[in-house]
């Protein structure tokens, strides 16, 4: 068997020496020198080297030898030998007397030198004037650093999508759609810069971070929004993208958030909100109430099916839904989490309110997104609070499980209703002027008996004076008082005041200086039951006096009144879809008024803030009232009939009121009255006679 040796045995020495008869050895032939005990190891080296034969082809020995020392005090020191001696030399050296010259100065870290920042703070008396120019160059120089630093922080973002719950594709598929996304629009983008007008250069041409920002948001949108389709939506995207033209481009951006920042102006502060819109409706209070009764509710019995009560359910009905909550056993639908538990009015022998566990749910309502032409496949819904799609577990957890009761004959069994009675001697503002219309709010909160009144706010309007603002214990112990929405928190209910003295005439001296309402104080007083909130809201109500509020129904059937006379904002200000969609208030304040309210986040709603929007809203809308019906007197009087000496007014034909009011053949104007007063003169005839029977009530 032939094999290859690999020069294992080159280091040995062959036992034949120079008589091996061998072709090929595999031991050495070669005579190492034997060193002597008094060479040191370089002598030992020099004479491996000489005796080494001046073939190239014998190798070395393949490991270094091992050296050894015959005396601990021959093996030379280690670096760790002579750190220790170097630091034992520094703290055993004694210490350099000082120059008495000063010529020789020690000297100081190069980190000295470096500018301090943000400059140490210096003693102004006892630094001189070329320090304190030095501090300030420094300071500037920082400044101008940071400057630099924070206009040029924005422009490094990376090219990464963000992460989402719920990630439909994964961040490396996502990298790939997001890079090919930003290539088309960098495309797009450079054309519009190859172009030669200068007005698609300077206005209409995105910078690079802001190309990068664009295709991310784009991006995060489609996997929020399309999630189980995002791929086919992205590539559909895309698509698009390659086909585009550049003035689509250009249509494009101009709707982009991105692009609607660039080209806002300079001085406009940003995240301060605009100031409030005021509402000048051009008429007098009796006048704004003669157009404001033609946004009075016609009929009530249309609104039943969503929520409203024209009528008070009879003892009859209200008893038979009391026998029926009790032959359930109280068991209720949660109307948080949709669980089904059961409610112990009175506690359970364990102590407890209500059952099965604690309530984890979500705080907002969900949201239902828009879709466009571009989208493919369904839009699932999720919750504003989280950003999770409905189904999954709620961010909340709180200690009970709550209900609503909806139908009127379960919410009379709480509480009986009533119709607003009759007052010979309604109850009067604090300067003692006569209550035209009533704009008033209602905070609710969960308790053994479903969700009860916590809170009742009134306002007189169109002034806007308050009239009552108080906290009220409910009948039912407290389960949750909502108080993320209600304001309403428990240690409000704890250093309430006790209920004002029974209502009587106030001198109103003291508030003719003061047109605004004062704010309210601290510490708000408490009624006792929801009955003496309810007496106290109707001590300034006739029948037909107005009652204003938004989404009314809700804070009618907690107070658990049925009034003939209401202007509501949701019907003011319909939802296109209609009922039961509706606008909220914080928007529509926004919008029509300009301004922000519900501002508290987490210390929630204020009522008397809410109170005092809706009936500017009510303004709002009267202004715009106002402004129709001289408008339609304008166009009676161009119109065929101006001469014919019919009688005509100028109301619109749409009012709620305003139909029966032309029947009554008010006006024997003809067209012969022409001039300037002819475009007012039925208008203003039309509010006087409204005037005078609103008076007359």
């Amino acid at each position: 068997m032939v094999f290859t040796t690999t020069n294992l045995f080159k280091g040995i020495q062959c036992t034949q020496g120079e008589s091996c008869a061998l072709t090929n050895c595999i031991f050495a032939h070669v005579q190492w020198p034997q060193p002597t005990p008094h060479q040191s190891e370089s002598q030992q080296q020099q004479n491996t080297t000489t005796a080494a034969p001046k073939d190239t082809s014998v190798e070395p020995p393949l490991k270094r030898r091992r050296v050894t020392y015959d005396k601990a005090e021959d093996k030379p020191p280690s670096k760790a030998d002579l750190i220790r001696s170097d630091l034992a030399s520094i703290k055993t050296a004694p210490k350099a007397a000082p120059s008495p010259s000063g010529d020789q100065k020690p000297k100081s870290p190069q980190s000295l030198k470096r500018p301090v920042s943000p400059p140490a703070k210096t003693n102004t008396k006892a630094t001189s004037p070329a320090t304190l120019a030095a501090n300030n160059r420094s300071a500037d120089n920082h400044k101008a650093r940071a400057s630099t630093h924070d206009s040029t922080s924005h422009q490094k973002l990376d090219l990464n999508p963000r992460l989402i719950p719920n990630d439909p594709a994964g961040h490396a598929k996502r990298s790939i759609y997001l890079k090919h996304l930003h290539g088309e629009m960098v495309r797009l983008n450079a054309q519009l810069t190859e172009r030669k007008d200068v007005q698609f250069k300077v206005g209409l041409t995105l910078q690079d971070h802001e190309l990068v920002q664009l295709a991310v948001d784009e991006e995060e949108n489609l996997a929020r929004e399309h999630g189980r389709v995002y791929a086919n939506v992205i590539k559909n995207r895309i698509g698009a993208y390659r086909k585009m033209k550049p003035d689509e481009w250009i249509t494009h951006i101009k709707g982009n958030p991105v692009f609607v920042k660039k080209q806002a102006p300079p001085v406009k502060q940003r995240g301060v909100p605009d100031s409030p819109k005021a509402i000048d409706t051009g008429l007098s209070p009796s006048e704004e109430l003669a157009v404001a009764s033609h946004l009075v509710i016609d009929d009530q019995k249309l609104l039943a099916q969503f929520g409203y009560i024209p009528v008070p359910p009879t003892p009859e009905q209200a008893a038979e839904a009391a026998a029926a909550v009790e032959a359930s056993k109280n068991y209720e639908i949660c109307d948080r989490c949709a669980v089904r538990f059961q409610v112990y009015p009175q506690r359970n022998e364990e102590g407890l309110l209500t059952s099965n566990g604690k309530c984890r749910h979500h705080p907002n309502r969900k949201i239902f997104p828009q879709r466009t032409k571009a989208d493919m496949g369904p839009k699932e819904p999720y919750y504003p609070c989280c950003n999770e799609i409905v189904g999954g577990a709620g961010c909340v957890v709180t200690e009970h499980h709550v209900f609503k009761a909806s139908s009127p004959a379960r919410l009379a069994a709480v509480m009986s209703f009533i119709t607003t009675p009759e007052n010979d001697s309604p109850a009067t503002t604090k300067r003692e002027k006569k209550v035209k219309a009533v704009a008033f709010d209602c905070e609710m909160g969960y308790t053994t008996l479903g969700l009860e009144l916590i809170r009742l706010t009134a306002v007189s309007w169109p002034e806007g004076d308050e009239l009552a603002d108080v906290l009220v214990r409910p009948f039912g112990i407290v389960l949750d008082l909502n108080s993320r929405f209600s304001g309403v928190w428990p240690e409000d209910m704890a250093r309430a005041i006790p209920p004002p003295p029974p209502l009587t005439q106030v001198d109103g001296s003291a508030h003719d200086t003061h047109p605004s309402p004062p704010p309210p104080p601290p510490a708000l007083p408490i009624l006792a039951s929801p009955l003496q909130a309810r007496t106290l809201l109707c001590s300034f109500l006739r029948p037909s006096t107005p009652l204003i509020g938004h989404a009314i129904d809700n804070d009618l059937n907690v107070v658990r009144l049925c009034h003939p006379t209401l202007i509501d904002t949701v019907i003011t200000f319909p939802h296109p879809r209609g009922l039961p969609l509706r606008y909220g208030l914080k928007m529509l304040s926004s919008k029509f008024l300009g301004r922000a309210i519900q501002q508290g986040g987490e210390r929630g709603h204020d009522s008397l803030e809410d109170a005092r929007a809706t009936g500017e809203l009510v303004r709002w809308r009267v202004r715009e009232k106002w402004r129709g019906l001289r408008g339609e007197g304008k166009r009676k009087k161009r119109g065929p009939g101006a001469g014919a000496g019919t009688g005509t007014d100028g109301a619109a034909e749409g009012g709620n009121g305003l139909s029966s009011y032309l029947e009554r053949g008010k006006g024997t104007e003809t067209g012969a009255a022409a001039g300037g007063q002819r475009d007012h003169l039925l208008s203003v005839a039309y509010l006087e006679d409204e005037t005078r029977v609103l008076s007359d009530k």
